[in-house]
């Protein structure tokens, strides 16, 4: 009977043990992500212009537009999923949120529209715009001129550069340009140069890439060719410093992509082996397995995720990561042209892909 008691008063007592285990160092499980079809439309079925209208359509009302290039044809949608219009780009157009510019091969002015087909500013310059973090830009015909334009089309400014532009970006106090000649170039809002920087260390000089964070204190670069460069810069006080550089295995001979993440925490380039990840942070790097010819669709839930659409032809890969590299969703889809780009907070986790003639909106969701 004592045994037994014994016995008893062990179980008892690894029982009693078992259950506060559970309630003091229990811990939830995490739950999966998965993107879920939210809806579909097709750009065929849009106006063919600005501001027209199908018969029995009625205005979207359904958040902030958001501009596309597919295939030939560019346009606006919205959230909710109206496609305002879906127009043939003809030679060129530039595209922002706010508005756009479709322009001719010898362009001797053009048009600044909203997403509504409202004219915003007529612009008299010759050459070809283009549109970043909220700035309008022209670009000369000899590729070597820029200008910026004031909200009325008129030029704020212009600076000559030294050789051809080869490479651009821009955030609201800093736009960068990469030169043929392996410069890069940081013009301020007033046109002023606050960076001029060489790169060099490369038998063929030239800037294949630039980047430059959401507040303007960091410029990353892809330049020269045997050997090619990765280079970072910080501004520091009153100029840029280099903070972090390295010899890739890459030998690109053309514009190479590259970009910080909206909020500013990554930079991603493209790399043979996948899409490299440098964190601004720890000035550390990482790679994402992807297929050539990738490109980021920004970030979503705060910046903690990272979308690529990959590969070439009519076979594309959708792929939705966590860093190092877990993968969210990594989905197949058949598409000759194609984008993808995440919405604002607004429009929460949403992913809005293009696939030929159709706009798809998906949610990331946990389940």
């Amino acid at each position: 009977m004592e045994e037994i008691g014994k016995k008893r008063l062990a179980a008892a007592g690894a029982a009693a043990a078992g259950i506060a285990y559970f309630l003091i160092c229990a811990f939830p499980l995490q739950k999966e992500l998965v993107l879920v079809p939210a809806w579909s439309r097709s750009v065929s079925e849009a106006p063919v212009q600005a501001g027209g209208t199908r018969p029995g359509a009625a205005k979207a009302e359904g958040g902030a537009p958001i501009p596309f290039r597919l295939g030939e044809r560019y346009g606006y949608f919205t959230p909710d999923g109206s496609i305002l219009f879906a127009a043939p780009v003809g030679y060129g157009v530039a595209t922002a949120p706010d508005a756009f510019a479709a322009y001719d091969q010898v362009s001797e002015g053009f048009s600044i529209k909203s997403p509504e087909g409202k004219e915003l500013a007529r612009v008299a310059a010759s050459g070809y715009p283009f549109f970043a973090a909220g700035r309008r830009f022209v670009i000369g015909p000899d590729q070597a001129s820029v200008s910026e334009l004031a909200a009325n089309g008129s030029i704020a400014w212009t600076y000559q550069f030294p050789a051809a532009v080869s490479a651009f970006d821009a955030c609201p106090s800093l736009a960068v340009f990469g030169l043929m000649d392996g410069g890069l170039v940081g013009l301020d809002r007033s046109g002023a140069a606050k960076l001029e920087f060489a790169p060099g260390g490369s038998r063929i000089a030239c800037a294949y890439g630039v980047a430059v964070s959401p507040d303007g204190k960091l410029v990353a670069a892809i330049t020269g060719a045997d050997k090619q460069r990765f280079v970072v810069l910080e501004k520091r006080s009153a100029a840029y410093r280099v903070t972090y550089h390295r010899y890739l295995a890459s030998d690109y001979r053309r514009p190479v992509y590259i970009a910080f993440t909206p909020d500013g925490r990554r930079l991603a380039y493209e790399s043979p082996s996948g899409i490299g990840v440098y964190e601004v942070r720890s000035r550390s790097e990482s790679v994402v397995s992807v297929p050539a010819d990738s490109r980021l669709g920004q970030t979503s839930r705060g910046g903690e995720f990272m979308v690529f659409l990959s590969g070439t032809g009519a076979q594309r890969r959708l792929v939705c990561t966590a860093l190092p590299d877990r993968r969210i969703a990594d989905l197949r889809v058949k598409a000759s042209q194609a984008f993808v780009v995440a919405g604002d907070e607004a429009a929460g986790n949403a992913l809005f892909l293009g696939l030929d003639d159709r706009i798809v909106r998906m949610d990331l969701k946990e389940r």
